[in-house]
């Protein structure tokens, strides 16, 4: 088989080209989950034209003999909002009938060049248990594994809503000062301030052995999340627990779901300041919300999370609410310098991007 490999930057993409790389994806979605909808070339043109200019994107395509991709790689850099500068994420995807033919070693070299490229000294990347492949291509070159996670996910048909009209019911009496408010969609002007101090408390979620710095957000990047949430038609609903006494803000909870695939109600973030543990503010928050999707979202069928497999907090939340593991996932690490090395030895020149 001959494959040709080219190098892209997708803000000169054309509607085809945007096209492939969709049915591409969707192809990788179907082996992961394949219950789920796939994406829809509306959807991909309407994110593609919303992501800010400031982005440096980088793409490398595999085609073969008959065009089609069937592999891909690439590095995305917002170059104002860098919190990690040493390291850089990505992943090399290859269609299942590609594989164990050497495509994928010789796609990382492109990878590794362009972690070069950008001054890049460690290399994070993502496998799943859906694709063995991928785990052993990552222990076969020498990274190491980081963390354990999983997308966990509650059946909706599953949801015991006594239980969770418990929970709210308990949650004025558990937390007294506290009370929940909440809103759809963009983030209120009045409420930006305190909503990127208490985002950053997704700082304190378990790293494991991942050595990352704190994030940081400004409100120009959430604008822009929404600008583009809104391209695709993304609906928002975030829940607050704040003080009473003095109005601070002591966690939060949100879920979003897009119109191609009603069914899945996505959990973005529950976090609880560590100075307001011990309320069960997270357990209010949660059932307040999911007694939300059970009476105004009936065409969802399954909401999701991600979590640490660390996150004893979170997970024996989600335990008792009936979440179960729907996903595996390990992120990997590997330096710069020892993946270049790797690919020298098999013989594998870096290519130049």
């Amino acid at each position: 088989m001959t494959y040709s490999f080219s190098v892209h930057n997708p803000v000169e993409f054309t509607d085809d080209e945007i096209a492939d790389g969709v049915k591409f994806g969707n192809a990788l979605q179907h082996e992961v989950l394949p219950d789920d909808e796939p994406t829809k070339l509306e959807d991909a043109l309407a994110f593609h034209r919303t992501v800010p200019e400031r982005i440096r994107r980088t793409s490398v395509r595999v085609r073969d003999e008959k065009g089609d991709i069937v592999a891909s790689t690439g590095i995305r850099i917002d170059p104002e909002h860098d919190d990690n500068p040493d390291m850089i994420g990505g992943s090399v995807n290859v269609r299942s009938d590609h594989r164990r033919n050497g495509l994928g070693a010789q796609l990382f070299a492109y990878f590794v060049a362009l972690a070069q490229r950008e001054g890049r000294s460690r290399i994070i990347g993502g496998t799943n248990e859906r694709i063995p492949a991928g785990a052993q291509f990552a222990k076969t070159m020498g990274a190491e594994p980081k963390q354990e996670m999983h997308l966990n996910h509650l059946p909706v048909a599953e949801v015991d809503r006594a239980l969770m009209e418990q929970w709210v019911k308990e949650g004025p009496s558990r937390a007294e000062d506290y009370e929940l408010f909440g809103w759809d969609g963009p983030v209120p002007e009045e409420h930006m301030e305190n909503y990127l101090s208490m985002v950053l408390v997704m700082n304190t979620a378990p790293r494991d052995d991942l050595e990352m710095n704190d994030f940081t957000i400004t409100a120009g990047e959430i604008r822009e999340g929404e600008k583009q949430a809104a391209a695709i038609g993304l609906e928002h609903w975030t829940l607050v627990a704040r003080r009473k006494s003095d109005g601070e803000w002591a966690g939060f909870h949100d879920v979003s779901w897009v119109p191609r695939d009603p069914t899945n109600v996505w959990v973005g973030a529950t976090g609880v300041r560590p100075e307001h543990r011990g309320h069960a503010l997270g357990k209010w928050l949660k059932a307040a919300m999911t007694l939300r999707i059970l009476d105004q979202r009936p065409e969802a069928n399954d909401i999701r999370t991600g979590n640490a497999d660390s996150n004893d907090a979170m997970l024996g939340i989600n335990k008792l609410m009936g979440y179960r593991p729907l996903l595996g996932s390990t992120t990997w690490e590997i330096s710069t310098e020892k993946a270049a090395a790797w690919l020298a030895e098999k013989g594998i020149d870096l290519p130049q991007v």
